[in-house]
């Protein structure tokens, strides 16, 4: 089950890579914080925290970045 969701993780954080070329920017950072989420629960059941680190920071990054789109729309 757990590598399902890891699988899964993965899956959201490329959507997000796909969307970003795209100039489907909003989307692609809601993609990547839905992966990165799992990618948290992932890490912490396999006790990877430096990886968990990484993915808050990332989630961090995205929603300072879903913030700034709209204040400039």
């Amino acid at each position: 089950m757990i590598e399902i969701l890891g699988w899964l993780s993965t899956t959201l954080v490329l959507i997000g890579f796909g969307l970003n070329a795209k100039g489907r920017y909003q989307y692609s950072m809601i993609s990547w914080i839905v992966g990165d989420i799992g990618w948290i629960t992932y890490d912490f059941f396999i006790n990877n925290y430096s990886h968990l680190v990484l993915s808050l920071v990332i989630i961090a990054i995205n929603v300072y970045g879903i913030i700034n789109l709209k204040k400039y729309r």
